[in-house]
């Protein structure tokens, strides 16, 4: 005698009813054309389950679940199977466990079957029911197949759910893997809570001490309130009956950080969503910041077209000191602005010291302090174009308008003879250079950089072509180079030779067309920007010509002026491509490994960049003329 089909659907009974069956299925009976085809399954009725990654979608009535669920107390629920079948002779329906967490109703490859009743829809479609229950919070994985009275079976039809008991779950976290600084964004969480008495949802950090600066930004009337992103939220009102829905919080980040959180959830009588018994999201992770290149991104900006204290009017030299401090020449307003890392992580970045006006020595200029111990032309510059400074906290200046450069010393207590107070913690100690071709003096000197190793100074003589050594007193020890201009070197005119005549070297090696920016390596190497050129050179200290690379273009190791170097800790180069807008990184003998940047004005973007350097913890200062803005690049904290 036949059972009735409904009352052999609740499959945990069935499992104990059938034992365990196991299904042979012959490939020739699934690939007939006969044989019956499975369109869908919902569970509950009326709502379909998502088809797998790769499969074809489902032919289903109904609305496409996030997440299908029942409750795990014993009830039954009832699901639905739509089938195609041409021949109308469906005996058998077989589910199998493929995967069943925890220990409840169902366990991994029980199956169980049932015989449908006979029911046959238009163009040989139709559906049939079949109830299921569980007992204990579970996520189960199922397979279905259908075979018809020739034995034909179809391919198999997986499907998941889970049973939910009293705890709630989180279902699903979105939000963007990757967010602007300062942008506001979206964090959804989707939720099932059985009972409807959800009450809170907690953020907190995934490890201790791991933080993030986030926000939560909620509407209070007409005013805007933000709150720490960490904590506890009440959403009693909100989720007020819901055992299925969605919260949304409005979700800000000041910084740039790498930051991961992690969401639970509880009801009111204390009931705590539990990844270890359902699966389910714990934590989400995203990134503030732009990407600029392989584990590098934007960090930080500060700077604004201006002439107050942490403004900028055409800035053109940076350095970075030990202590992490960015040293700006702030050349159109003819000063020099230090910043330490305690002011730059304020919201509003003013300087530790800040010192200079113009002072255009052959037109004559005013007292700097007003009959105290400076003359006209200490602490005053006309236009600053490089700065760079020592281990022992002394700044050197590029005056180049005035053809010379100016010893500070910073940090002082008091400034004894024969130096000069400037600022308070600053002194004036000496300056060197007049206009001139000799050694010691200039011709718009432009870029500086120190060997506090060696104890020398390196100087780029702009218009007398030429790289100048120098004492870190100011007494010169040496020049090489002369002016070639590459792009007519076959014009005599062009000043370019051979320096060896049949040797290794080439036409113009060691010579340049107006050098900008010069560093220096840990073994005492010399790297020199010659922007006209398009190129870099390598010299010794005592300047012997050791490589070059570049020419001028806009593809990777091609330079349109190159503006600034720098060295990192592994030794490769850093050069600013100004004509670019880009940075390029090489290695020391000058082999291209990436580069970033663009024109543009928003993170991570150019407009003419000057200089740069480097902190010890590896950030990236760069300083833009147009954008008159300092930015900070790096690897994410």
């Amino acid at each position: 005698m036949r059972r009735s089909w409904r009352s052999l659907l609740s499959i945990a009974v069935l499992s104990m009813l059938f034992g365990t069956l196991t299904v042979l299925l012959s490939q020739s009976q699934i690939e007939s054309p006969n044989a019956p085809r499975i369109l869908y399954i919902q569970l509950p009725k009326g709502r379909c389950v998502v088809a797998p990654p790769g499969l074809p979608a489902d032919r289903c009535p109904g609305p496409a679940a996030i997440v299908n669920w029942i409750a795990a107390d014993g009830r039954d629920f009832i699901g639905s199977i739509g089938y195609e079948d041409s021949d109308g002779d469906i005996v058998k329906v077989t589910f199998r466990v493929v995967e069943a967490t925890g220990e409840g109703s169902f366990r991994r490859d029980q199956t169980f079957s049932f015989e449908p009743p006979l029911v046959r829809q238009d163009a040989g479609r139709g559906a049939f029911d079949f109830r299921i229950f569980s007992v204990a919070p579970q996520d189960v994985t199922l397979s279905v197949v259908l075979e018809d009275a020739k034995k034909n079976i179809s391919q198999p039809k997986v499907f998941s759910f889970k049973a939910v008991g009293s705890d709630p779950v989180i279902t699903k976290i979105e939000f963007a893997p990757e967010i602007p600084i300062g942008a506001t964004r979206e964090l959804k969480v989707n939720f099932i809570d059985r009972e409807g008495d959800l009450s809170t949802v907690t953020f907190q950090p995934p490890t201790i001490g791991r933080l993030t600066t986030c926000q939560r930004v909620r509407q209070e009337g007409a005013q805007e309130i933000r709150d720490s992103l960490l904590g506890s939220v009440d959403v009693s009102q909100e989720a007020l009956g819901q055992q299925e829905g969605q919260l949304t919080f409005r979700v800000v980040c000041p910084n740039a950080q790498r930051a991961q959180v992690k969401v639970s959830l509880s009801d009111i009588r204390g009931n705590q969503n539990n990844p270890g018994l359902l699966r389910q999201p714990e934590t989400f992770e995203f990134i503030v910041g732009r990407q600029l290149a392989s584990d590098l991104y934007f960090l930080d900006q500060f700077g604004s077209l201006g002439s107050g204290p942490g403004q900028f009017n055409n800035p053109q030299g940076l350095a970075v000191d030990g202590l992490g401090r960015v040293f700006v020449a702030d050349t159109g307003n003819h000063r020099v602005q230090i910043f330490d890392q305690e002011r730059l992580v304020r919201p509003t970045k003013l300087p530790l010291y800040l010192w200079g006006s113009r002072c255009l020595l052959r037109e004559g200029c005013t007292d700097p302090d007003g009959g105290g111990p400076l003359v006209p032309g200490e602490a005053q510059f006309d236009g600053v174009t490089d700065v760079a400074v020592d281990s022992e906290n002394n700044v050197y200046v590029v005056d180049s308008g005035n053809n010379a450069i100016q010893k500070f010393r910073i940090d002082a207590t008091s400034c004894p003879a024969p130096s000069k107070p400037v600022v308070p913690g600053v002194c004036f100690v000496t300056k060197w250079g007049s206009r001139g071709s000799a050694l010691g003096l200039f011709e718009t000197p432009l870029g500086i950089a120190v060997d506090s190793k060696n104890r020398v100074l390196y100087v780029t003589d702009k218009l007398n072509h030429r790289v100048q050594r120098f004492d870190l007193n100011g007494v010169s020890q040496r020049a090489w180079g002369s002016r070639c201009e590459l792009e007519r070197a076959s014009d005599p005119r062009s000043g370019c030779v051979d320096p060896d005549g049949t040797g290794p070297l080439e036409r113009g090696d060691g010579q340049f067309y107006e050098p900008t920016a010069i560093a220096v390596d840990s073994a005492g190497n010399v790297y020199v920007a010659d922007s006209g050129n398009h190129r870099v050179q390598k010299f010794d200290p005592n300047g012997r010509f050791l490589a070059k690379w570049g020419r001028k273009g806009t593809g990777p190791a091609q330079f349109d002026t190159p503006r600034g170097l720098t060295v990192d800790s592994k030794g490769d180069i850093l050069v600013v491509d100004q004509g670019n807008d880009r940075v390029q990184r090489f290695t020391s003998e000058g082999r291209f490994i990436e580069l970033w940047g663009g024109s543009g004005r928003t993170e991570g973007r150019f407009d003419f960049p000057q200089d740069l350097g480097i902190d010890a913890d590896g950030n990236i200062y760069i300083v833009e003329l147009l954008n008159h803005r300092v930015q900070k690049l790096g690897r994410l904290p």
